[in-house]
């Protein structure tokens, strides 16, 4: 029998953002994400987690056949969870004494090789250092140009020339995207469509690495945006499903629709085939996202890839592709002042409109420990996207 262990550590120093965003990306916020495996856990398998999580919440979890109790918290200190994983010898015992151990991080690094060494596991992630290369979004596109992809208009830069490229591909194509080449959740991705966005710009460069450099790309105006998720092993890639990104006017991420709306979806599912085997042919194993644009000029454009555990992972796990589903992160809650917890949420929103096993349907939150930030992730899943709709306009009312 495997005993699948998760574990979600996030780091600043893992995800390396091009320009920095304290408060986005302090470490007591992002020892609230591990909580988020739970939906990606069956009953008899194991995660570890920074802390407890509220005790509501996981019999509701537990109620709809969805995670698990077995729940491990290291009692030693250290600067992430994997660490004090790492710095805990009698949960490292523990994790020894299991057989057939598969462990899954939400981004495999040094730490978590390190644990799955001392462990005897296999983990379902690649060598650090080829994760972070395929992190690295000037990865990409060279490797669109060795397997010879279409690449959209674009130029890469350095801190230093990085206004000077700017202003003449603004001058060419109007409007225009900068990605520093670490991004996570749209930090370090910049939409700029007038002079006043690139003068704005120019003041986060003082926050950015001097040693970073950027893509420039021309601003397509899209029909859509796919997710192409992938598992990949040594042998074989396995496709666990297409949603879109749900982008704002500045390309911030709010979350993945599904089923995609993309109109060339079979051009798209055999360009994905194609990165991420050849991605599996260099070593990389474990989740894999490449998001790409359809433009309304009918092109078709590999943008971004991620070598880890993607927004959209989580609601592909849950819908398991049976209807359509919306997932929506960092759902804010702007009349609610005080710290709330899971009974408060359930309380506001109304039982029946939480997903139950009988309908198939309904709201199912996550990220709650971000309730005491005033926020919290939901997927929503219903019967047609009208139905989905109803559920985002009732959570809207708050």
């Amino acid at each position: 029998m495997i005993n699948n262990v998760f574990i979600h550590s996030m780091t600043n120093s893992m995800l390396q953002v091009t320009a920095k965003s304290p408060a986005a990306l302090s470490q007591s916020v992002l020892n609230e994400y591990p909580e988020r495996a739970l939906l990606l856990a069956k009953s008899n398998d194991f995660i570890i987690l920074d802390h407890f999580p509220d005790q509501n919440y996981l019999d509701y979890l537990i109620e709809i056949g969805i995670g698990t109790r077995n729940i491990l918290i290291p009692k030693a200190k250290g600067d992430s969870l994997s660490e004090r994983v790492l710095n805990d010898k009698q949960l490292l015992k523990f994790l020894l004494s299991l057989n057939s151990v598969v462990l899954h991080p939400y981004m495999s690094s040094k730490a978590e090789q390190q644990i799955a060494k001392l462990i005897n596991a296999t983990i379902n992630g690649s060598a650090p250092e080829l994760t972070q290369k395929v992190n690295n979004k000037l990865f990409l596109f060279k490797l669109i140009k060795q397997i010879g992809l279409k690449l959209p208009e674009y130029k890469i830069t350095n801190t230093k020339n990085l206004i000077k490229i700017a202003k003449q591909f603004q001058q060419k194509y109007g409007k225009i995207i900068i990605i520093g080449e670490h991004s996570y959740a749209g930090l370090a991705v910049w939409a700029i469509k007038t002079r006043t966005d690139l003068e704005k710009f120019q003041a986060i460069i003082p926050n950015c690495d001097t040693q970073a450099q950027f893509i420039i790309e021309k601003f397509y105006e899209v029909v859509s945006s796919p997710n192409v998720q992938y598992q990949i092993n040594t042998n074989t890639i396995k496709l666990l499903g297409i949603s879109d990104q749900l982008l704002d006017a500045n390309l911030e991420h709010h979350g993945n629709s599904y089923p995609s709306l993309a109109t060339q979806i079979e051009k798209i599912k055999t360009e994905a085939n194609q990165i991420a085997n050849e991605l599996r042919l260099q070593g990389y194993t474990g989740l894999l996202g490449i998001d790409f644009i359809e433009t309304i000029n009918g092109q078709i454009f590999a943008v971004d890839i991620n070598g880890r555990v993607n927004a959209s992972t989580f609601g592909l796990q849950i819908n398991n592709q049976q209807k359509p589903f919306l997932i929506l992160t960092h759902l804010k809650i702007p009349k609610i002042t005080q710290k709330i917890d899971f009974l408060s949420l359930k309380k506001m929103i109304g039982e029946p409109n939480f997903f139950n096993r009988k309908t198939g349907t309904g709201i199912l939150p996550y990220n709650i420990g971000f309730l005491k930030l005033g926020h919290f992730s939901a997927i929503i899943i219903g019967n047609t996207k009208e139905e989905c709709e109803e559920y985002l306009a009732y959570i809207d009312k708050y």
